[in-house]
C-alpha cells in the first residue's frame, strides 16, 4: 500500500502541507507540525526546537537568489556548550541528492546559521563534500511517532 501511494510522489515531489496530509492519512500514530514558507529566522526557531524534543525534522532552503526549494533530513545541531547550557549555530544534515547515487557517503551536510556568539547570520552556510552555498532555510515539518499504548489484559 505504501509503495503505490508513494510511487507517484516520487516522481514529481510533495510540498510540506501535501506530506502533512499523507502521514495523517497513513493513520499510523504519526503527527506532524508544520512551518511552511516560514523566514529564515522562524525556520531556524523551528528546527531548533523541534530537534531539541527529538522529533524527526526534515527542512528547506533554497540558494540565495534562486527560487527552487531543496529538502533535507536535519538529524542533529553543533554549537558551543557552556555552563549547563548548549548553544547551537549550525544543523548537521544528510542529503543524498548531494552526490550520485553510487557515492551516499557524501550525504552529510552542515548548515552554519549563527556566528560563534550565536547571533543569527542573515544567510546560512551550506557546506557538503563537494560545494559551499548561501542559502536561505525557508520551511520545515517535524514529525512524531506517538508510543503505542500497552494491550491491557
Amino acid at each position: 500500500m505504501l509503495w503505490r501511494k508513494t510511487t507517484e510522489i516520487f516522481l514529481k515531489g510533495m510540498t510540506f502541507s501535501e506530506l502533512a496530509t499523507f502521514i495523517a492519512d497513513l493513520d499510523c500514530k504519526a503527527h506532524t507540525k508544520l512551518l511552511e514558507r516560514g523566514s529564515h529566522r522562524s525556520a531556524v526557531t523551528f528546527i531548533e526546537h523541534e530537534l531539541a524534543r527529538e522529533q524527526l525534522v526534515i527542512c528547506s532552503w533554497r540558494e540565495v537568489g534562486t527560487l527552487h526549494n531543496h529538502a533535507v533530513l536535519a538529524i542533529g545541531a553543533s554549537g558551543i556548550a557552556y555552563n549547563q547550557g548548549f548553544k547551537p549555530s549550525a544543523l548537521l544534515l544528510l542529503d543524498p541528492a548531494e552526490g550520485p547515487p553510487t557515492v551516499m557517503g557524501t550525504c552529510n551536510a552542515q548548515l552554519d546559521y549563527a556566528s560563534w556568539n550565536g547571533k543569527l547570520r542573515r544567510y546560512a552556510t551550506y557546506k557538503t563534500a563537494n560545494e559551499t552555498l548561501f542559502v536561505v532555510l525557508n520551511g520545515a515539518i517535524s514529525v512524531a511517532v506517538r508510543e503505542p499504548h500497552e494491550p491491557t489484559r
